[in-house]
């Protein structure tokens, strides 16, 4: 099993906080975001860790170097300014072998949901939060007998069951599909999409996500209000409790 983070992406609603580092940098006390993530990852026995970079990658390499995580591979996303998550895990897709763990490089969160996710039946499958109240900035999800059969940001909430965290795990056999999918959207100039809607057309192919309910603290960092709410509320969960 392997892990790839997704940090590639200029983080603009997050200015100035995001000026001179990309977003994953973000710092909780000590620690940023991404150093979180790996050591997670680490505790789950997941070391074999690919990240796919672009706006101020230089940065992410000189914290991976200082802080001598071994077994750390690189994928720059050039094109990070005109394309989103679903060109970055592409061009991880391509270098891919094994089965692994997917995450958006703006996650905080509890360590034991990587558990919880590697333990599923399911070989692809998706962390989702049923108590969040859904409006249009979401990933959500609609299920039936415990498969996703729709999952994007554009689905009606009020037919939605929960948000899609941004943590993910993919079979190996589901990479060329994957790799497939996404060929055919940016052959049509479509670079924009979330790497959910590779997900969302295979759940029509017999290609089916299950998903892993989680009540675990975390949040996903895409303004300042989401920062101040991930510092105040769910850090404290994490990282406060004695």
């Amino acid at each position: 099993m392997k892990a790839v983070i997704l940090c590639a992406g200029r983080g603009i609603r997050l200015l100035p906080y995001t000026r001179e580092i990309p977003k994953c940098l973000l710092k909780f006390s000590t620690k940023s975001i991404l150093e979180y993530a790996i050591e997670n990852f680490k505790k789950v026995g997941i070391d074999k860790i690919m990240l796919v970079t672009g706006f101020k990658e230089e940065r992410i390499k000189e914290l991976i170097k200082e802080r001598g995580y071994p077994h750390i591979s690189y994928v720059t996303n050039h094109d990070y300014l005109r394309t989103n998550t679903a060109f970055s895990l592409h061009l991880a897709l391509r270098q891919m072998d094994d089965d692994f763990i997917l995450i958006n490089g703006d996650v905080i969160f509890d360590w034991t949901i990587l558990t919880d996710l590697l333990n599923h039946p399911k070989k692809n499958c998706v962390v989702v939060d049923n108590s969040i109240d859904l409006d249009e900035e979401e990933v959500k999800v609609i299920t039936q007998n415990g498969i996703i059969s729709r999952i994007g940001k554009d689905l009606n909430p009020a037919k939605c069951m929960g948000e899609a965290i941004g943590i993910n795990k993919i079979s190996r056999k589901t990479i060329l599909p994957l790799i497939n999918e996404f060929n055919s959207l940016e052959k049509n100039g479509e670079l924009n999409h979330f790497f959910e809607k590779g997900f969302d057309i295979l759940t029509h192919k017999s290609c089916p996500f299950g998903i892993l309910l989680t009540d675990k603290p975390w949040a996903e960092i895409d303004t300042q209000d989401d920062f101040n709410y991930a510092k105040n509320k769910i850090y404290a969960k994490l990282y406060d409790k004695n």
